[in-house]
């Protein structure tokens, strides 16, 4: 639509020019107004059908990114949630080695009033108890700043944790069942990349072909001129057709493009692969170290109790006393260390392969729950070997875990349940058969 203006010089025929003319006829009036609207209407241009497609793509592509980054989001919140269980189980192993600290210095304390230990043996015993408080301060410390990290990460405070996960050594199916995912965030964001490369290059190749066009114009001016009439209409079929070296460049330019996206992609994929593959081990290995970290634990346990007995004989020093609770506290930190890896394996495989973050609850008698708390010998725990349930994605990665210095993975509570720390009504705290980071990820908005 246009409106023009025009100031031009006055040009009129008088009246009588013209048999019958009783006015002057008005040829170019001095002041010429115009208004000029225009329709045009594309036809036949491939090249802008094309482009309007890899538009689309492109806005699907982001969409995708978008949840590639939730994804990334995901993970570490994960990763501060079991660093945080991890810190308060450490707490807790912490606080019952200051307990266990205590009562021997005060068992050796009265050895020494009854002169039946030197007070060697005590200064030892004071000695440890100081040691076990400087674990017990280090312990507080990671569980703060892991809890923190939580905080900013999912824009939630977190609670005082009251129950800790115990897995139950499952394993997670085949390998293959998880390779065979091609549906996670980062496969749609190249597959959406991919189709716009595509998009892009046949746009560029169907700009050397014509374009045809309709145009429709309507005028409306008050410089009438001898036709006497005040409005016309025009209607036009434009082919157009553009021969240039640039488009021809461009052409070969997208193509080139198209062909490297495809490379993109398959990086992308192998990169992924590389990821399932990584957590699928992450959780095998994670297992047994699990195992075998329970096994420490309890024969450290075992140790501690047998060598306070026999310095009760007088068959052992203090020294040894003091280096068999150094052991078992250790240990138990190793064994918390080692869960903590496990769990988040078990989410983390999860992530990766684009299946919900939901892990299957443990099989773990309460009973035996209880036992490994309270350090007393656990009975054996045989690895699962059964698959998991059809469409139950399985065990989630990297020792990317708990890595807080000082501040172990989740002890072990629960059987049945898999708890987490208490989030504020409507968070969504992890429990039944969902995995404590699961419920943890769905706060991840809050960060955003």
């Amino acid at each position: 639509f246009v409106v023009s203006a025009l100031a031009i010089f006055h040009f009129a025929l008088p009246a009588g020019t013209f048999p019958g003319q009783t006015e002057d006829l008005v040829i170019t009036p001095q002041n010429q107004l115009d208004a000029v609207f225009t329709l045009d209407v594309p036809l036949i241009d491939l090249g802008n059908y094309y482009r309007y497609g890899q538009a689309r793509h492109l806005a699907k592509a982001a969409e995708a990114q978008g949840e590639l980054t939730g994804t990334t989001l995901d993970q570490a919140v994960t990763r501060a949630y079991y660093n945080f269980i991890g810190a308060s189980a450490l707490v807790s192993a912490a606080n019952r080695n200051v307990k266990i600290a205590e009562e021997n210095l005060s068992y050796v304390t009265t050895r020494v009033g009854a002169g039946v230990a030197t007070e060697l043996d005590r200064e030892r015993a004071r000695a440890n108890l100081e040691l076990a408080k400087q674990g017990r301060v280090d312990a507080e410390l990671g569980r703060i700043l892991a809890g923190r990290s939580l905080e900013t990460l999912s824009g939630i405070q977190p609670t005082p944790v009251t129950e800790y996960p115990v897995d139950d050594l499952r394993r997670e199916g085949d390998l293959s069942q998880w390779m065979a995912s091609h549906d996670t965030p980062n496969d749609r964001v190249q597959r959406h990349l991919s189709e716009a490369a595509a998009s892009a290059k046949r746009a560029a190749a169907f700009s050397l072909l014509p374009t045809l066009s309709a145009v429709a114009q309507e005028r409306l001016t008050n410089a009438t001129g001898f036709a006497g009439r005040v409005d016309f209409f025009t209607l036009q079929a434009v082919l157009q057709w553009r021969l240039d070296y640039a488009t021809y460049s461009t052409a070969q330019a997208q193509a080139a493009a198209a062909d490297v996206q495809i490379i993109a992609a398959e990086r992308t994929r192998r990169s992924v692969e590389d990821q399932v593959f990584e957590a699928f081990q992450r959780v095998e290995t994670g297992i047994a170290k699990s195992a075998s970290a329970r096994a420490q634990a309890e024969a450290a346990s075992k140790a501690e109790k047998l060598a306070l007995e026999r310095y009760k004989a007088g068959a052992l020093t203090q020294l040894e006393v003091t280096q068999s609770q150094k052991d078992a506290f250790q240990a138990n930190a190793t064994r918390i260390q080692a869960d903590a890896d496990l769990a988040y394996a078990r989410v983390w495989l999860r992530v990766v392969s684009g299946k919900p973050a939901t892990v299957p609850p443990s099989s773990i008698p309460p009973e035996q729950v209880d036992a490994l708390e309270a350090q007393e010998p656990l009975p054996s725990v045989a690895p699962s070997t059964a698959p998991p349930a059809p469409g139950t994605p399985a065990a989630a990665p990297t020792g990317a875990a708990p890595t807080t210095p000082g501040a172990p993975a989740p002890a072990a509570r629960t059987g049945a349940t898999t708890p987490a720390p208490a989030t504020p009504a409507g968070a969504g705290a992890p429990s039944g058969a969902t995995a404590p980071g699961a419920r943890a990820i769905c706060v991840r908005n809050a960060a955003i």
